[in-house]
């Protein structure tokens, strides 16, 4: 995959620990590949909130599935391959439109008519900024500090005079509403999608 992966010193014993059970195992590899994993998952999902959210999801399914890891020769690439397994199958599973997946980055160019799914769109759009609306004061601001003036969490940080921790916990709670609100409404583009597409300021 083209990927540099820094090895640790003693992970052939580490991942044989972590088939075992072995829970310090286990937060040693995490400390050390998710920091890895992250800007592979976010060149697949665009949004840093959802690659964070894809990465936790990531371990815990490489925790729950630990034993295969005794079978495998090259642990190291096959967490990358796990990611990458499972990102694109998240972006399958919320687009639930193999159209709109192909054509994510395009979509707004083919809408030049007043068809139905340039109707579909603006509803979307209008239901992203209904969500966010929605939003508590302070996350309200964070979100639009970083979706409308796209500003950096150290900028927001900096701006507001709160801690990036508090930024990043900020848009990742931010970003899971706006997704859940969408995904609950019948006959809009799914959650990702339209992030996807508003994140660009389409």
């Amino acid at each position: 995959m083209g990927t540099t992966i820094n090895k640790l010193a003693n992970e052939t014993e580490l991942f044989a620990n972590l088939a075992k059970g072995d829970e310090h195992a286990f937060e040693t590899i995490y400390r050390h590949f998710s920091k890895r994993l992250f800007p592979y998952v976010l060149k697949l999902v665009k949004i840093p909130e959802l690659a964070e959210e894809l990465i936790q999801d990531i371990f815990v399914n490489i925790w729950i599935n630990r034993q295969t890891f005794s079978e495998v020769s090259h642990p190291s690439s096959y967490l990358f391959s796990i990611a990458n397994r499972q990102s694109l199958k998240y972006l399958k599973k919320v687009a639930n439109d193999a159209r709109i997946l192909n054509s994510i980055t395009g979509y707004h160019e083919t809408l030049t008519n007043e068809t139905e799914e340039r109707i579909i769109f603006r509803e979307s759009v209008a239901a992203v900024k209904t969500a966010v609306e929605q939003l508590p004061a302070q996350r309200r601001l964070i979100w639009e500090l970083s979706r409308n003036e796209g500003l950096s969490h150290d900028q927001i940080a900096e701006q507001l005079q709160i801690s990036k921790n508090t930024v990043k916990n900020q848009m990742v709670h931010a970003t899971k509403y706006i997704r859940n609100f969408l995904d609950g409404k019948a006959g809009l583009l799914t959650g990702l999608i339209i992030m996807l597409l508003y994140s660009k300021k389409i």
